[in-house]
């Protein structure tokens, strides 16, 4: 102010805040992960068929779509994002004799990906169709083949060691000849407290369709419950809530910790604290380029925070790290597009 203004009037002192009562019981960093050193892929690999459409047609009409190539997908894009980014991962699903079957096991030798399962001589490996919108909203529509079949021999080989995060989509639960196979399977895993593996779940779009008894019990041995947040309200609608939180879906063990992902709003970390709910969200990363293929970005996020975390970085920056996967996923066409290091 200039020379001949008065001095302002001095100001009341307001009394002062009481800090916030800090919840002790909910602190700002989830509980330590366990041991991650590789990743065993249950997940079923397919043959993704991708098609850009201007919009999506109406029912009985028909809309003018551009190839947008056709590449292994499905369970295929979580393996080779973590691959990629320096964890091992092994794929012990069924797969297919005829050529889908064939690109499938080429995909996975060329992205380091063990393969534990022989492949089945009864049928080939099915595919999707997967419709991607202008803005990268994708729509898909799934022929199962023989990855889709389990019988139990294979899973009973399966030899687990300390450090395995075992990983499961909610298409394979659904499926009426391997849903009951895994769910058996499952069922009779150790938990993780008595040297059992880390199941990470990923529920899917189906959730209404995977039969009731099946979905408890995937939930009832999950670890990390990865899904987005459309997904996540489904599978509370149809399961109902726990008491403790209303974004963790009944039977769901406490130890359980819920990823839900938000796409280009970031993804949020929930977990129960003493019984009190916690979370830590991530801020959404930018695309490095624009968006074109959402497909499989999901999968890229899970496969990068799981390398994270074998790489021993906190909650925190693997939630960062992985948004950063995801985000440079979705500039690339096609599924299993998570970067590499370098890229990162």
């Amino acid at each position: 102010m200039s020379g001949n203004e008065p001095p302002a009037a001095p100001t009341a002192t307001p009394p002062a805040t009481p800090p916030a009562t800090p919840r002790a019981t909910a602190p700002a960093t989830p509980p330590a992960a366990p041991l991650v050193s590789r990743l065993i892929g249950l997940a079923s690999v397919l043959i993704d068929v991708t098609v850009a459409v201007p919009s999506m047609p109406p029912r009985g009409g028909d809309v003018i779509g551009r190839s947008a190539g056709t590449a292994p997908g499905g369970g295929l894009n979580a393996l080779v994002a973590a691959s990629r980014l320096g964890l091992h991962a092994a794929y012990a699903g069924p797969h297919g004799s005829g050529p889908n079957g064939h690109s499938v096991r080429a995909a996975l030798r060329h992205d380091g990906v063990a393969l534990l399962t022989p492949a089945a001589e009864f049928a080939d490996t099915g595919w999707c169709l997967a419709l991607i919108e202008p803005d990268g909203e994708r729509t898909f529509v799934t022929v199962p083949g023989a990855e889709a079949v389990q019988d139990g021999s294979e899973l009973a080989r399966l030899s687990l060691e300390p450090g395995d995060v075992v990983y499961l989509s909610g298409y394979d639960l659904a499926y009426p000849r391997s849903g009951p196979t895994l769910a058996r399977w499952l069922d009779a895993l150790p938990p993780l407290s008595d040297g059992g593996p880390w199941l990470a779940f990923d529920p899917g779009p189906l959730v209404s369709d995977i039969p009731a008894e099946i979905l408890r019990i995937a939930v009832r041995r999950t670890g990390l419950l990865t899904l987005s947040r459309r997904e996540l309200a489904a599978l509370v609608a149809r399961m109902g809530a726990t008491e403790a939180a209303p974004d963790r879906p009944a039977d769901l063990p406490e130890a359980a910790l819920v990823l839900a992902r938000g796409g280009a709003d970031g993804a949020v970390l929930h977990w129960l604290a003493g019984g009190t709910p916690a979370s830590l969200a991530a801020s959404p990363a930018v695309p490095p380029g624009p968006v074109v293929d959402t497909n499989g970005a999901g999968d890229a996020h899970l496969g990068a925070l799981l390398a994270a975390l074998h790489g021993g970085q906190s909650w925190p920056d693997a939630l960062a790290y992985a948004g950063r996967a995801a985000a440079w996923s979705v500039t690339r066409p096609g599924a299993a597009t998570g970067p590499t290091l370098a890229d990162l």
